[in-house]
């Protein structure tokens, strides 16, 4: 008697907790929210969870959420020329190499129509860091960074992109 009195408050238990996780999924389904579960080796785990805390995350689902945007953009810019976005590239160059800051400047002009606003920072004698603010279709924003990466006196450049769709 005792053991169908403990099975049938182990069913109640266990219908109880069904019926919160179906709350609990339906709640999210109206707000847009998909749950998911994934499984990682050991060693990836502790670096992600060194990692989000080093970039000042306090909840997993909120730094993998950042992950997977950033991968998402990444492969926007890839594979989409005809999407539209925004960015910022960032050159390192030597401004001592001939005419490097007027080549800048000039295809800079070319590219007025997604650039809206640039930096430039003397970093010592012969090194200087420039920001670019972009904003427009991947293809053109692809374009400004092809031709600029073609000057000699670039050291590195890189682009940020976020998609606005």
């Amino acid at each position: 008697n005792d053991w169908l009195i403990f099975i049938s408050d182990a069913f109640k238990f266990v219908l109880n907790i069904d019926l919160k996780n179906k709350e609990i999924q339906n709640r999210q389904n109206q707000i847009g929210v998909k749950r998911i579960s994934m499984s990682l080796k050991q060693n990836l785990f502790k670096e992600f969870e060194k990692s989000m805390v080093k970039a000042g995350f306090s909840d997993r689902s909120k730094a993998i959420q950042a992950a997977l945007y950033a991968f998402v953009d990444e492969n926007k810019w890839k594979a989409e020329d005809s999407q539209s976005g925004a960015g910022a590239v960032v050159m390192l160059y030597d401004n001592h190499v001939y005419n490097q800051d007027r080549e800048n400047m000039h295809v800079q002009h070319q590219y007025s129509d997604i650039i809206g606003a640039a930096t430039h920072l003397h970093l010592d004698e012969s090194n200087c860091l420039e920001t670019i603010m972009v904003r427009g279709r991947i293809k053109r924003i692809r374009e400004l960074v092809n031709v600029l990466s073609r000057n000699r006196g670039i050291k590195s450049i890189k682009l940020h992109f976020v998609s606005l769709t």
